[in-house]
Order: C-alpha cells, then structure tokens, then sequence
C-alpha cells in the first residue's frame, strides 16, 4: 500500500503467506478475508508494521524454524477457513466460535 497525500494507509493486505508469516513473526496478527477463490491477509498498520515490512523486503534474517512454523500456522488457518463453508474467520472470531 501507498502513501496518500502524506498519509500512509492503515491497512495493509497480502497474499503472499511468506509476507505474513515473517509479519506474524514480528507481531503483527493477520485477519484473513476471501476475494474471490482467495484468502486475503489483512494487517492493521503502524510505523513498527512498516518498519517491520521494509526489513522483510530488504531480507531480514530469521530463525528458520521459527519462520516455517508461522507460516505453517497461517496456512492451516486458511485451510480452517475454506473447511467453515462460507463464514470468513473474522466473523467466527467476531461471533465467539
């Protein structure tokens, strides 16, 4: 996401489960939503996030093990999701299921 007139956005979405998984690492928790057949990760941003997304971008290391087992995590979430015919993980979490 861009600037606009100087203001950053305030939220940030990805595809890219790598992205969000090295996000999550950082402690920046992704809702997910669907567009279309895809699950979309969102962030809530701030400066941290997007110090935090430069650094990925620039390739910040990280523990490998640690990074595979986020990402792992969110991909399951995502499969979770698709199982729950319809009802997108943020309205669940919404509702208390």
């Amino acid at each position: 996401m861009g600037r606009n007139n100087g203001q950053r956005e305030k939220v940030y979405t990805t595809l890219d489960a790598y992205q969000a998984g090295f996000l999550n690492l950082k402690g920046h928790l992704p809702k997910f939503f669907e567009q279309g057949e895809k699950i979309v990760f969102l962030f809530e941003t701030n400066d941290a996030f997007y110090k935090d997304l430069a650094d990925y971008q620039d390739g910040a290391l990280v523990e490998a093990s640690r990074f595979a087992v986020a990402v792992k995590n969110l991909k399951t979430q995502i499969h979770s999701l698709r199982m729950n015919k319809g009802k997108s993980y943020v309205e669940r979490k919404e509702k208390g299921e």
